[in-house]
């Protein structure tokens, strides 16, 4: 490989770890400031509460989410950067925990966006649904939405697992960056658990419910993209020093 082409995959992989903290910042700016999602509205409001809620900021929910179904895309190049480091660990002949890391995020992914998709529905013949129907299909979204962690877990081990079994004399990543994944693991976990409850700290808009998961998943967002930087520039320097002159 020249060392063109080493500058250039470098250039490629420090682009894509922007994706990262870009579509945790769009969830951000479209659920609060613009669909007023944050905080979340209660799972025991009355279906008639509900319809008036989606009648009062159609128009908001519906930009919102679309913003929010684009930057739900981004999670993937941001995961394929992590698979690329992760394949530095594993060996180039052997990938099956990169690859179990980047379909998961892609599965996630997709994750975010269905039910983003059940939120635009509920708005889109809202004068004429009833509000049974629109209570349904807002607990749909939020259920969905929070409660499917699954492949969040699978991803998130996986790393864990891949720093775990770094053997290198400078590993890719610090193994303190292996525990944090774990930690992480644990924070999703609560979300699990609110469709067992409309009210209290583990219901989809409760402490532990809905904002611990929320918060430990932009922490290990944005952690992981000062580690992947930090890998990227490694990176760099190891493939420049092997390079044929």
């Amino acid at each position: 490989m020249t060392a063109q082409q080493i500058q250039m995959r470098a250039r490629v992989q420090r682009a894509a770890t922007w994706t990262g903290p870009t579509m945790f910042l769009l969830w951000v700016v479209s659920w609060i400031g613009i669909a007023r999602w944050i905080p979340p509205p209660s799972p025991g409001h009355r279906p008639d509460q509900v319809l008036q809620q989606f009648r009062d900021h159609t128009s908001a929910i519906q930009v919102g989410m679309l913003i929010t179904l684009f930057a739900s895309a981004l999670l993937v190049p941001f995961c394929s950067v992590i698979s690329a480091q992760m394949r530095r660990i594993e060996g180039y002949g052997g990938s099956t925990l990169s690859i179990m890391q980047v379909t998961s995020a892609a599965v996630l992914s997709l994750e975010f966006i269905i039910p983003l998709m059940v939120w635009l529905t509920a708005t889109y013949r809202i004068k004429t649904t009833s509000a049974e129907t629109i209570s349904m299909l807002n607990d749909m979204g939020w259920l969905m939405f929070v409660v499917v962690i699954s492949s969040a877990e699978v991803q998130l081990v996986s790393i864990a697992v891949a720093i775990f079994t770094d053997t290198r004399p400078n590993p890719i990543f610090p193994r303190w960056a292996g525990y944090l994944n774990l930690w992480v693991c644990l924070g999703l976990l609560p979300a699990a658990f609110v469709v067992f409850f409309k009210n209290g700290p583990i219901a989809w808009n409760g402490l532990v419910g809905f904002f611990l998961p929320l918060t430990s998943y932009g922490i290990w967002m944005f952690a992981m993209f000062l580690l992947l930087r930090r890998a990227i520039d490694e990176q760099l320097a190891e493939d420049t020093t092997r390079s044929p002159v």
